[in-house]
């Protein structure tokens, strides 16, 4: 066995912690340790340390890495269930809508009525256009919000089947910009179209005429939409929008309101109706 003759000891250090001892030995006598050697073995203990706190933050920060990945898989996993529940959830009120508009229709066939008669089709297209909406999301992507412009048209060619004698004679023109609106905002914008479009339908058009128009118009200007609803037909008094009896201009101006927006009539040529509103906040 060697005997240590002399020994120079430098401590590893990490910040004030000890770490280890870097450690030179000479069995073959005394020596006297020159200044250089001591620098030299302070020089590879400090890079020692440096080396070992590197290799512990790799090894910290790769542990960290896993903890995000397994957080992002299980984040993934729960986001991909509430997406399968909320489109469950619009799939069942849809059906839910369509069996209440179904029960409508067979109740209907008893009825003998015919302004009762037109109070359950108008109450079948309402709940209608809000199944539509949630078809519509059901089917989206984002499941948040629905393109505006397919509903519109979806819901625009029901409704003229469902009034209108037969859909070629009356002309349906839509022109929107591509917008995506939120349920909080489409489902009363929907109900708005559907009464302002059925009124067009039951009473513009007393006597048809070869040009014969229905249109809509969805334009999106700065952060605010302009929705017009328009037809030219026999026209309407301004003073009926502020003064009137009819359940469905009602429930137009209620839906306004709702959308903090403003209506606008316009009956110099036909009846024109311009509603400007905001997207409304998801609660």
């Amino acid at each position: 066995m060697f005997e240590i003759r002399a020994s120079l000891v430098v401590p590893i250090l990490q910040g004030e912690q000890l770490w280890g001892l870097l450690c030179a030995y000479q069995c073959s006598g005394p020596r006297h340790w020159r200044p250089l050697e001591i620098s030299l073995l302070n020089q590879l203990a400090t890079h020692m340390a440096i080396a070992i706190q590197q290799s512990e933050l790799y090894y910290q920060v790769q542990a960290e890495l896993a903890e995000r990945k397994r957080a992002e898989v299980q984040l993934r996993e729960s986001l991909g269930e509430k997406e399968a529940l909320l489109k469950e959830i619009h799939h069942r009120v849809k059906n839910n809508l369509q069996v209440i508009s179904s029960v409508l229709r067979l109740q209907s066939d008893y009825v003998r009525d015919e302004k009762l008669l037109s109070l359950f089709k108008d109450s079948q297209n309402r709940i209608r256009s809000m199944a539509l909406i949630h078809q519509k999301l059901y089917q989206s992507q984002g499941l948040l919000k629905i393109d505006f412009s397919e509903y519109l048209r979806d819901l625009s060619s029901i409704l003229l089947r469902s009034y209108a004698g037969s859909p070629q004679d009356i002309c349906l023109e839509i022109e929107t910009d591509e917008i995506w609106l939120n349920i909080d905002t489409a489902i009363p914008c929907g109900l708005i179209i559907n009464e302002l479009v059925s009124n067009s339908l039951k009473h513009a058009f007393p006597l048809p005429r070869p040009n014969d128009k229905i249109y809509i118009s969805v334009r999106r200007r700065d952060r605010r939409y302009h929705l017009t609803i328009g037809d030219n037909g026999i026209g309407l008094a301004e003073t009926v929008i502020q003064n009137t009896e009819s359940f469905g201009l009602e429930l137009v101006k209620i839906f306004t309101e709702q959308l903090e927006g403003t209506l606008r009539l316009d009956s110099s040529n036909g009846t024109e109706f311009t509603i400007i509103f905001s997207e409304m906040e998801t609660q």
